[in-house]
């Protein structure tokens, strides 16, 4: 899916947000299976007795530069561990929803920027009209997918999530949307935010499960 369909064409509905849903679940299962292959590389180099080949600490220090920690060779952090994790798929579809307005937004449709994910260099990306805003451009939906995963995890705004994440990870219960749109303070500055999130969850929760796939890679090959 290099660009976003349409979804204005189709009627308001169950049928827009079939459409929706069947566009953009796979490619967040696709993007949360990347990110939990890397997770599990990381624990089973981290509970291995045998020290990490070069070519292992080689992608270990990758990890490490692509999500912003300071590594000591070859040792898997905590804090490397609290940010290589995924989002869960109900949280991240219904922000996709309250950002794009199911993907009928100016700016979801001529950026692939289905979040609302803001840019602040002179120039940059695409303008919101009558305002002084501008919003991130990407080649691609999953491309947008990916770099939003990235944000709430590498991003110090989102350090409260992430650290409520770790602690129901380590404790064994479940990560659920619901938990971490709660720590969702610095997202917007809408003063009921996290409510409308909920209220969207509630109403259209199962209806995203629907939409999952049962293996995730079959979405489209990472890029």
């Amino acid at each position: 899916m290099s660009e976003l369909p349409d979804l204005g064409e189709i009627k308001a509905g169950p049928k827009r947000k079939a459409a929706f849903l069947s566009m953009l679940v796979p490619l967040v299962q696709a993007e949360n299976a990347r990110i939990q292959s890397d997770r599990n590389w990381l624990f089973a180099v981290s509970t291995r007795v045998n020290p990490l080949r070069d070519d292992e600490k080689a992608r270990l220090a990758r990890l490490c530069d692509a999500y912003g920690v300071t590594c000591e060779p070859g040792q898997v952090s905590r804090e490397l561990l609290s940010r290589v994790n995924t989002i869960p798929l109900e949280m991240v579809v219904i922000q996709a929803v309250e950002e794009s307005g199911w993907g009928t937004s100016r700016i979801a449709r001529e950026s692939n920027n289905l979040f609302g994910m803001r840019c602040f260099s002179a120039g940059c990306g695409i303008a919101q009209n009558g305002t002084s805003r501008r919003f991130q451009v990407f080649d691609s939906v999953r491309d947008g997918v990916r770099a939003y995963l990235h944000n709430l995890n590498t991003h110090r705004a989102y350090a409260q999530l992430r650290q409520e994440r770790m602690v129901l990870a380590t404790s064994g219960r479940s990560i659920s949307a619901e938990r971490l749109i709660g720590k969702l303070h610095n997202y917007s500055t809408s003063p009921n935010y996290q409510q409308q999130l909920l209220s969207l969850l509630r109403t259209n929760g199962d209806l995203i499960r629907d939409h999952g796939i049962d293996d995730p890679f079959a979405a489209g090959s990472p890029a």
